[in-house]
């Protein structure tokens, strides 16, 4: 069958043959970025992979543990989670996330091992901070309209630290938040693990006292 490429399944694009569909749609999602299923032509692999993994083929796999929200990935669920947006959890945010880690984490596999850390750092921008055209951070400088605005921006992770990085130590990348290092997993993009793989970790973190490996 392989020397004459006279396989049942036949990829909708090019004239290859294949003994099994998984392995027809693979080929043509690899090769051609093409979603058999969506009739649908993508320009990058990135796309393709992004589009099957999205509630259109996945549906919301993740049900938030305490308001029983459902998410389409293991990320959307972690940042509803680590912002503090759960209704009936509004005690978890980053800081008490990073917390509950690090316990299910003994040997640091995603959990940076900060012995002085103590929390976020909080800050509050004033109006000194304008700068005669908009309210300027005085950290990066970055502009904001308003003041409220600024401050979502000061109180964001975006000027906190890191706190976990790749279990994959030849990576090197660090991440500031759970949800960050969770889609970095999720995007496969250090091909660490699979998509799936990440979806059952973090299940296991949110609904049991099972220890974190990878």
């Amino acid at each position: 069958m392989w020397d004459t490429n006279h396989f049942y399944h036949e990829c909708r694009v090019c004239p290859e043959t294949w003994p099994s569909e998984q392995d027809r749609n693979s080929h043509e999602a690899n090769m051609h970025h093409y979603c058999g299923d969506c009739n649908r032509q993508f320009t990058s692999y990135n796309n393709v992979r992004m589009h099957l993994n999205s509630r259109v083929h996945r549906g919301q796999q993740m049900d938030c543990p305490f308001c029983h929200r459902g998410f389409v990935t293991a990320t959307g669920l972690t940042t509803h989670l680590e912002s503090g947006a759960c209704p009936s959890a509004p005690f978890l945010n980053r800081d008490s996330i990073y917390a509950i880690v690090r316990t299910k984490d003994p040997h640091g596999a995603i959990s940076k091992k900060l012995l002085k850390w103590k929390g976020s750092s909080q800050y509050e921008a004033t109006s000194a901070s304008w700068n005669g055209y908009y309210y300027e951070c005085v950290l990066c400088h970055r502009e904001f309209n308003n003041l409220q605005s600024l401050n979502r921006h000061l109180n964001s992770p975006v000027h906190q630290q890191h706190l976990y990085h790749c279990p994959n130590r030849a990576c090197g990348a660090d991440f500031k938040t759970l949800a960050g290092v969770v889609n970095h997993l999720e995007s496969e993009s250090c091909g660490y693990a699979c998509f799936a793989a990440v979806q059952k970790k973090m299940g296991d973190i949110l609904s049991s006292d099972r220890m974190l490996t990878f």
